[in-house]
């Protein structure tokens, strides 16, 4: 069809463009190879060098130059590909090569052995001959072997990059698996953005074509936050250090916020296996019920052990201060390890005898760990079904009532208590 094209537009082309055409037969012996491309563009496939080449008269004693119309830009291309023309100026993003140096840059303008007469042998080498980084790392993007202009635009388009759509669109023509996986409640923000934010759409030197090592590096690029909190973690989350931030979270989307793998709690216990059993409890310590294990641990790293938020002590005996437990503090109010006396502060109080502060202000203390489970209990009020002692442990047996409860354990007589009214003379706490 090209051919015919040129065999009627071109023919007036060549009475225009040269006031002495050159003849076919005198180019073609010098110029033999010119003539037997596999792909040849139409004025040669006729024989037309006149079309683009002028027969300017030598100087005495010189040969012919046989110089190019239009001074050979993209001009003189443009005077046959008028819908090209038409397109270029259309287009928001131009190929700089066509403005800096035509379209020669790309296409040989006689005839190659390549289609579309590019100059390379394929369009990666074609376009490598500007773009001389593109594919060197060691893993390929399959497209980048393939044909470059399977998700560029060889001459302009409308996207930045001269890319033939936006991503992520672009990306899921070819990775339709992933469109699916990208209808969750949470969707990573540079994947709503582009891919190319983590992958690198030509290649590199790790699998899945990310740009840095994906179990850190990669996330902490843009997570300086999270980056600058590790650095500083007293105690790192182990995690971290042995699957990295994919261990925890998808890349791409989740319909978990954060865009965890899991819910928090069947998250952290996939890997904290002897917390299993105790979460199968009926009575889940608040922040557990919630899926937010994170309401007392930090899931990067923290300045306490166990990756702890705020202080707790190690310590099952503790003299009471201020600031001991911090971490409890966080959420419970402060004042039930402070005043002797409540009818308001909490409901573990035998008349108006706060039995909370009981327990901790003394030479030894005991730590809310004494008697609490901090994950899931079988009893109410997250009561411990044992508490250690030595090799140890103590059971203890509570039951709530309307008005108090009775708790029954190792380390005391049976007690009852009643917020109604006191049950029984105030009592020193045990050292």
């Amino acid at each position: 069809m090209l051919t015919v094209l040129y065999s009627h537009a071109l023919l007036a082309g060549a009475l225009c463009l040269a006031a002495a055409p050159a003849k076919a037969k005198d180019c073609q012996s010098c110029h033999p190879a010119v003539f037997s491309q596999a792909h040849t563009h139409g004025p040669v496939g006729v024989k037309m060098c006149a079309v683009c080449h002028v027969n300017e008269k030598p100087a005495a004693g010189k040969h012919h130059t046989f110089g190019l119309a239009k001074d050979g830009g993209p001009e003189l291309c443009f005077s046959c590909h008028d819908t090209m023309r038409a397109k270029f100026d259309a287009v928001k993003v131009k190929h700089a090569a066509i403005d800096a140096g035509g379209c020669t840059g790309c296409h040989d303008p006689h005839g190659s052995p390549q289609k579309f007469f590019l100059k390379g042998k394929t369009m990666a080498q074609t376009c490598g001959t500007c773009h001389d980084q593109i594919g060197k790392g060691a893993v390929v993007h399959p497209p980048v072997k393939q044909s470059c202009a399977l998700c560029h635009e060889p001459h302009g388009g409308a996207n930045e990059h001269l890319l033939t759509q936006k991503q992520p669109g672009l990306c899921l023509d070819c990775h339709e698996g992933m469109r699916a996986a990208l209808n969750g409640k949470h969707v990573h923000k540079p994947v709503a953005t582009g891919c190319a934010s983590c992958h690198d759409p030509h290649s590199a030197a790790k699998p899945m074509l990310v740009k840095a090592d994906p179990k850190k590096e990669l996330c902490l690029g843009c997570h300086s936050a999270i980056a600058k909190h590790l650095k500083g973690a007293k105690y790192p989350h182990g995690a971290i250090a042995q699957k990295g931030c994919v261990g925890c979270h998808t890349p791409h989307t989740s319909d978990q916020a954060a865009i965890l793998k899991a819910p928090m709690k069947t998250l952290c216990a996939g890997c904290h296996e002897e917390k299993k059993a105790e979460l199968k409890n009926p009575f889940l310590h608040g922040p557990v019920a919630q899926n937010q294990c994170q309401g007392c641990h930090d899931p990067h790293g923290a300045p306490n052990p166990n990756i702890l938020k705020a202080f707790f002590p190690p310590e099952f005996y503790n003299p009471y201060k201020d600031g001991l437990y911090a971490l409890c503090f966080n959420c419970h109010e402060t004042d039930i390890a402070r005043e002797s006396r409540t009818r308001a502060l909490t409901n573990f109080r035998d008349g108006d005898r706060n039995l909370h502060y009981l327990h901790v202000h003394a030479e030894k203390g005991r730590s809310c760990k004494a008697c609490h489970q901090a994950h899931a209990s079988s009893q109410a009020k997250h009561i411990r079904s044992s508490v250690p002692f030595g090799s140890w442990k103590l059971p203890i047996d509570f039951k709530k009532t309307e008005i108090g409860g009775t708790c029954v354990v190792g380390c005391h007589n049976p007690k009852t208590y009643a917020r109604a009214q006191a049950s029984a003379a105030p009592a020193k706490a045990k050292p």
